[in-house]
C-alpha cells in the first residue's frame, strides 16, 4: 500500500482556522460522509487539547460557523457533522484509507496521512490539497500498514497523565530549545520527579502515535 503523509496551512481549513483562534489542538478522524451537491457532508470525530476555557471557546466558535451542521463536546473528546465542498470528493473516495488521526496543531498547521493501493489517487489529492490548502506532501512511500489507528481515536488518559502533559505543553516542555525541565514540571504540580516523569512519560507513550508511525 502507498502512503502519504501530507501537511496543510490550518487557516485554510474550517477546524483549524478555529484551532487556531483559540489556542487548542485537535486529532480527529472522518467517520462517515454523503455527498450532497456542492457539499459533501461529514461526520469526524475527535480529541481536543488545550486549557479549559480555550476548548469551550473553541466549541462555541465552531458552533457559529455556516459550515458545523451539528457539534458536541463530551470533556475532551467531540463529535460533529460539517459540510465540506464537493472538490474534496477525492479525499473521501472508497479506495482512500485515513491510516491515523488528523493532526491539528494550535501552531497553524494540520497533517493527514493516507492510505491507497492507487499512488495515483494519493497523487490527485495532494495536488487539490496543494492548490486549496497550501499543503505540502511530506513523504509518499509503499509499506505494508501494522495498523489503523481509528480504534485509538481517543486517547484513555487518565487525569493525572492529562493534567501532566498539558501542564508539559503549556509551559515549553516541547518547545526547541527547551523551555522548561521535568523537575520544575513537577514541582509546579507539586508532586515528586519520579510519579510527575511516570505521568508524562505514560501520557506520551500514548499519544505518541498519533504523530508518528
Amino acid at each position: 500500500m502507498w502512503v502519504a503523509k501530507i501537511k496543510l496551512d490550518s487557516q485554510k481549513t474550517l477546524m483549524g482556522k478555529n484551532a487556531l483562534e483559540n489556542n487548542v489542538s485537535l486529532i480527529g478522524f472522518p467517520l462517515s460522509h454523503h455527498i450532497q451537491a456542492p457539499w459533501i457532508f461529514v461526520n469526524v470525530a475527535g480529541t481536543i487539547f488545550g486549557e479549559e476555557k480555550d476548548k469551550k471557546n473553541f466549541i462555541k466558535s465552531m458552533k457559529k460557523e455556516d459550515r458545523v451542521i451539528n457539534i458536541e463536546s463530551n470533556n475532551d473528546f467531540i463529535i460533529a457533522t460539517v459540510k465540506d465542498p464537493d472538490y474534496l470528493h477525492p479525499f473521501y473516495d472508497k479506495s482512500i484509507l485515513h491510516v491515523s488521526p488528523a493532526l491539528i496543531s494550535k501552531k497553524g498547521y494540520e497533517i493527514v496521512t493516507l492510505g491507497s493501493f492507487d499512488r495515483n489517487k494519493l497523487m490527485e489529492i495532494a495536488e487539490i490539497l496543494g492548490k486549496e490548502y497550501k499543503a505540502e506532501l511530506l513523504s509518499i512511500n509503499q509499506k505494508k500498514v501494522k495498523s489503523l489507528s481509528i480504534v485509538k481515536i481517543e486517547p484513555e488518559l487518565t487525569k493525572k497523565q492529562k493534567d501532566a502533559i498539558s501542564l508539559a505543553i503549556k509551559n515549553g516542555y516541547y518547545n526547541v530549545p527547551r523551555k522548561i525541565s521535568v523537575e520544575s514540571l513537577a514541582k509546579m504540580a507539586k508532586l515528586s520527579f519520579s510519579t510527575f516523569q511516570v505521568h508524562l512519560r505514560k501520557a506520551e507513550s500514548k499519544l505518541i502515535p498519533y504523530y508518528f508511525e
